[in-house]
């Protein structure tokens, strides 16, 4: 191998080494552009029509003490999927146990609410009319059954909020009407915000993990996804045409949408501080709350205004997100979206026949490396080439030591009138780059990889495959023992051993061959703390290519120069 074939070697590995922990965060960070919201809109689904007059003066500013005569009360409406528990505090969510799956330990049923005893909880209205603190108002419950619970408040003197929450069969969500009553004779301004999301469970890293959300309309029928991680919380987004907002991790959303487009004004997301509290401080922990503020509506003497919501709380796996219109932007691969797509398509087609991810993934594997063996053979005979001309390479350095381009264009014409390529001993590798990023990220994201067994102690093919934690910490590695990488470190060499190498006696070539032999150690450290589920793929690959080199060098040791 000659210094260009190293160089490329070594700048595919470090480019491996530097995508995810940097790169990728760049790319990804970029945010939308903040535009102004609109000034003016007319209210959903209202029983009448009302537009947005002149802002009206302003009343004082005054707060609602919680109602000490209506005693707390809790409720629960529940479904096949979803049990909720609701209270008339704030005729809020307290709980959201989606009965289907494990939360992140695989112990106990998931709550998507962090903390239940928390103050500011989902779907409460926060504020109202100028009144502030209004997610503490104790609500009379009006009616309850098996779907549906009706909580009742007054506003003021002879404005009333009706606030109906209903959970249909088999689905992710919770309908939800917001009424306003104006039993007055005078025209009543009003708009308020909502809590969309609140303390959302975590499910990894935090800092890689939880963000919150916001859909844009861009028209067309495109919807924009714009993400507000934590490292940029408080974060308040006003842009134009805010279809829905909430919150995210890695495979669960919680998201309030209108049933009307124009409604939302702006989203806020601010981060709890350690007591609990909202605070404008740059987070240190990953507790925030997301909230949706309307725009200005009127409610006329006499009359109601209605607003409808759906709120999803689910998971995000392609065909449920599916059944919500502009939802499925949750899931997204980045760059390698098609070709993640087409993986995960593949997975899933070798899962129904064998129900194992992780045999799904040597499947892909052994696929990938019959496509890739044409390649692979051409790029081993080629080195091997190179291994039988390195005598004339070694004569062309030594007539032409004093004139280098000479000495390059002669060793261009050997290598051409021969087939050599030099760089082919890369191009195997540089091909299966998109794969393995592609492959990365759908192990990373896809909900089916979630707790997604394999064989023995390899429980969670979306984790690494920790066997055991040791009493003490490895530098660059820490307490986590890994067995896969190391598996994988030991095929890498073994690979070596049955790839064609420059002749021994050629002191630079020796120099190359030292150098190759730390890219294994190299992969090591890349895959320590990556998906389990893709070093069962760079493994699998290691020692179907220990095959190939072993099949490959039989039949070139018949071929003579």
């Amino acid at each position: 191998m000659d210094k260009k074939a190293l160089i490329a070697v070594i700048v595919c590995g470090i480019i491996m080494i530097l995508y995810y922990p940097f790169i990728l965060p760049l790319l990804s960070s970029k945010k939308a552009a903040v535009t102004e919201a609109p000034t003016e809109a007319v209210a959903p689904q209202k029983t009448v029509d009302v537009k947005t007059p002149e802002s009206p003066r302003t009343p004082p500013v005054h707060t609602i003490q919680p109602q000490q005569d209506i005693p707390v009360q809790e409720m629960v409406l529940e479904n096949a999927f979803v049990k909720t528990i609701w209270t008339n505090e704030g005729a809020a969510l307290k709980s959201i146990q989606l009965k289907q799956f494990k939360d992140a330990e695989a112990k106990n049923v998931l709550d998507l609410v962090k903390n239940g005893n928390m103050e500011y909880r989902p779907l409460a209205i926060d504020a109202i009319l100028q009144q502030t603190n209004f997610h503490r108002q104790r609500y009379h419950i009006a009616e309850h059954s098996a779907d549906k619970i009706v909580f009742t408040t007054r506003l003021e003197e002879g404005i009333n909020l009706v606030k109906t929450v209903s959970m249909p069969p088999d689905k992710y969500h919770i309908n939800m009407d917001v009424a306003i009553e104006n039993t007055t004779d005078a025209e009543a301004p009003a708009s308020y915000s909502i809590i969309a999301s609140s303390l959302i469970t975590l499910e990894g890293e935090p800092s890689a993990d939880v963000a919150a959300v916001a859909g844009v309309d861009m028209g067309n029928k495109r919807t924009k996804l714009i993400k507000m991680a934590l490292k940029e919380l408080p974060s308040k987004n006003e842009s134009m045409g805010i279809v829905w907002a909430g919150s995210t991790n890695k495979y669960f959303s919680t998201i309030l949408k209108p049933a009307s487009g124009d409604m939302i004004a702006w989203v806020n997301a601010q981060p709890f501080n350690a007591e609990g509290m909202l605070t404008n401080e740059k987070p240190e922990h990953a507790d925030f709350m997301v909230t949706v503020q309307t725009n200005k509506f009127r409610v006329p003497p006499h009359e109601t205004v209605r607003h409808s919501y759906s709120y999803f709380m689910g998971p995000k796996k392609e065909q449920i997100l599916g059944q919500y219109e502009t939802l499925g932007i949750l899931l997204s691969y980045g760059w390698f979206t098609a070709i993640s797509k087409v993986l995960l398509t593949f997975l899933n087609a070798v899962y129904r026949v064998i129900p194992n991810y992780g045999i799904s993934i040597i499947v892909l594997t052994i696929i990938i490396k019959a496509i890739l063996f044409p390649l692979t053979r051409k790029s081993q005979v080629s080195m091997f080439r190179m291994q039988q001309l390195q005598p004339m390479i070694n004569q062309l350095k030594e007539k032409y030591k004093h004139d280098k381009q000479k000495m390059g264009r002669e060793q261009m014409m050997l290598f051409k009138k021969y087939g050599v390529n030099p760089m082919s001993g890369c191009l195997p590798m540089l091909l299966q780059l998109p794969v393995f990023f592609a492959l990365f990220r759908t192990l990373q994201l896809s909900f089916e990889m979630r707790q997604a067994s394999f064989m023995f102690w390899i429980n969670d093919l979306s984790r690494p495959d920790t066997l055991m934690m040791l009493p003490f910490s490895i530098p660059f590695i820490g307490s986590a023992l890994n067995i896969l990488p190391l598996i994988m470190t030991g095929a890498s060499f073994a690979q070596m051993k049955v790839t064609p190498k420059a002749p021994a006696t050629d002191p630079q070539a020796q120099a190359q061959q030292k150098m190759m032999s730390f890219m294994p150690i190299m992969f090591a450290f890349v895959l320590y703390h990556m998906p389990s589920g893709l070093t069962v793929y760079w493994t699998t690959s290691t020692i179907f290519s220990i095959i190939e080199g072993i099949v490959i060098r039989k039949t070139i040791k018949k071929i003579r120069i």
